[in-house]
């Protein structure tokens, strides 16, 4: 999906999002939303926003030399997400519901949602699109199913789908990461915590989606192979909706116009979406 004149609000924001949690002084702060605005103005609408972002994010690391900008944020949200009870997830389905209400975990998104609030609401919801009994049905028979995990902290629902899907299919789980910090996408070092269930592939993908341009050799060859490819969150939609030559399943839920309009649908709407 290319950048729409939205997204550059949103975009903004994000820069100054950052900048009030690192607690930066005026002076920082400013040197950061006038290089923000520079990229903004230096990219045409033809760029995604994850690719934007990418850019956004690495000048925020050189200005303030802090690597991982929003390292403080991702701790909170994995401490956030491993307090919930989640004894009440006992299916596939179940465990996919959970996984894309953990969705709402993201430091880069327009709109900001309460994780336990989303979940005591959402969980009761349907899909606003749902092919979940297809991708059910493609696991009968899978040898090989792709994860392309999204933010940290939603990578612990991520994990015990994971651990639903293995207990009734006999298939080998791939998890993909970023690779590098970038907003508060999960990294290698996040995904840790996954490595008994899943192998970790770190995809070389350095922008908030997985970007086939910038995805290495190693990732690629598992991304083009894998009989089921899952990509979880906006970033990864923006990024790769109608860009493969293969089905992807994508799991997310809407939190911005500028997506609600793209499918259809509304903001907070859970979506579990192929693209064939």
């Amino acid at each position: 999906m290319h950048i729409k004149p939205d997204c550059i609000g949103c975009l903004l924001n994000q820069s100054l999002k950052v900048s009030k949690l690192l607690e930066l002084d005026d002076e920082t702060s400013k040197k950061v939303l006038d290089r923000t605005a520079a990229i903004l103005i230096d990219h045409d609408l033809s760029y995604t926003p994850p690719q934007i972002a990418k850019d956004i994010y690495q000048s925020i690391a050189e200005i303030t030399g802090i690597e991982d900008p929003v390292a403080l944020a991702k701790e909170r949200a994995t401490e956030e997400a491993m307090r919930v009870d989640t004894s009440f997830v006992q299916t596939i389905p179940d465990a996919l519901k959970l996984s894309v209400i953990g969705n709402v975990i993201d430091f880069g998104a327009q709109n900001q949602f309460d994780l336990q609030e989303t979940i005591e609401k959402h969980f009761a919801f349907s899909f606003a699109i749902d092919d979940s009994d297809r991708f059910i049905q493609a696991l009968q028979s899978a040898k090989e199913l792709v994860i392309i995990g999204d933010n940290t902290g939603e990578h612990i629902f991520d994990k015990l789908l994971i651990e639903m899907i293995r207990r009734e299919y006999d298939l080998k789980v791939y998890y993909f990461v970023r690779g590098a910090p970038i907003i508060n996408d999960v990294t290698s070092k996040e995904a840790e915590i996954l490595a008994d269930v899943a192998q970790i592939v770190d995809t070389g993908v350095e922008t908030p989606g997985y970007d086939l341009a910038e995805a290495n050799a190693a990732s690629r060859e598992i991304f083009d192979r894998a009989d089921i490819v899952l990509a979880k969150g906006m970033g990864n939609f923006e990024s790769l909706y109608r860009q493969a030559e293969r089905d992807i399943y994508f799991l997310f839920i809407i939190k911005c116009n500028v997506v609600a309009e793209a499918i259809g649908k509304e903001v907070k709407d859970m979506i579990f979406k192929k693209d064939a």
